[in-house]
């Protein structure tokens, strides 16, 4: 059933009143032949503008983290699926300048989009002349964003909107482009230090973490395909420390202490489809159980 807006908006103010989810949805709704006239606009030259204004440190709602999970899962079809611009250009409202990247842009994007694309979200490369230039040097890796060290414990986590926003970042950049293998080398580092993080905390606070945001974050690595990967040697054991956890027959099992952190590791580096715990309804929390059940209890689909 079609929702009846309750309060008009205007560009004018839209800005100032951080009315982004009306932009969205106006975005979502816009015409598709009608999206190049409609960028080069007033409505496109806000929407800019609001994208520039976000930061690693914008805060966005639950909702909004959904919308854009659910964006994302759209485009994995590719830029040439119906409406993938639509949902483009709506995905910019809720992703900071350093945390999306897209691929082959230049191919991908229709020329009137790239511009201002590549404007916002990529690092311009400077112009060399001959007098700037210098003598050859050792080759060095290129100068990556600071983030900072990710932090040691969940409690510090959760309060680091810049490593929460890296973890979404580079869970969402992975499931649209798993070929990036900066992107992928950079998500496997995070997730190793997230499993140390998780292996630390006491299990009586996993709750109560899982309900911040942190949560959000947790569940859009786990969907976001890193686990078929190919495990490097620390990655496997990690994964088998998990394991012993839960079987019974090393002495382990879920009325162990540790159980939910080791169930959590598990399904950080076992593919959805690969990993079934019996009775589940019985020996997961409640706050567990559905995620797990939405993503790890169906099977794999079989290949002919």
């Amino acid at each position: 059933m079609l929702q009846l807006p309750t309060n008009p908006w205007t560009l004018n103010s839209c800005s100032n009143l951080n009315q982004r989810d009306q932009v969205a949805a106006f975005w979502l709704a816009a015409p598709e032949d009608l999206l190049p006239s409609l960028w080069s606009s007033q409505v496109g030259d806000v929407t800019k503008a609001m994208v520039r204004s976000l930061t690693p440190d914008t805060v966005f709602s639950p909702d909004q983290v959904s919308l854009r999970n659910a964006i994302g899962e759209r485009l994995s079809a590719g830029f040439q699926a119906p409406m993938a611009i639509q949902l483009l250009i709506a995905n910019f409202l809720y992703s900071p300048p350093g945390l999306l990247q897209i691929a082959n842009a230049e191919a991908q994007l229709p020329e009137w989009l790239f511009a201002d694309y590549r404007a916002i979200y990529e690092q311009p490369k400077p112009v060399i002349t001959n007098q700037d230039k210098q003598p050859p040097q050792p080759a060095t890796e290129l100068p990556q964003p600071d983030f900072g060290a990710f932090p040691g414990t969940l409690q510090e986590l959760v309060g680091n909107r810049i490593q929460l926003n890296r973890l979404l970042g580079l869970s969402n950049l992975y499931y649209i482009d798993p070929e990036d293998q900066e992107i992928t080398h950079e998500l496997r580092q995070v997730r190793l230090s997230l499993i140390e993080a998780i292996e630390r905390c006491p299990e009586q606070q996993l709750e109560s973490i899982w309900a911040t945001d942190l949560g959000d974050r947790y569940w859009a690595l786990v969907r976001s395909g890193i686990q078929k990967e190919a495990m490097t040697p620390t990655e496997e054991k990690k994964k088998h420390e998990a394991t012993y956890k839960l079987n019974p027959d090393t002495g382990g099992g879920f009325n162990t202490s540790g159980a939910i952190n080791a169930v959590l590791v598990a399904m950080l580096l076992f593919e959805p489809g690969t990993m079934r715990i019996n009775d589940a309804e019985q020996k997961l929390p409640s706050w567990l159980l559905p995620s797990y059940q939405q993503i790890f209890a169906q099977p794999l689909v079989q290949q002919g």
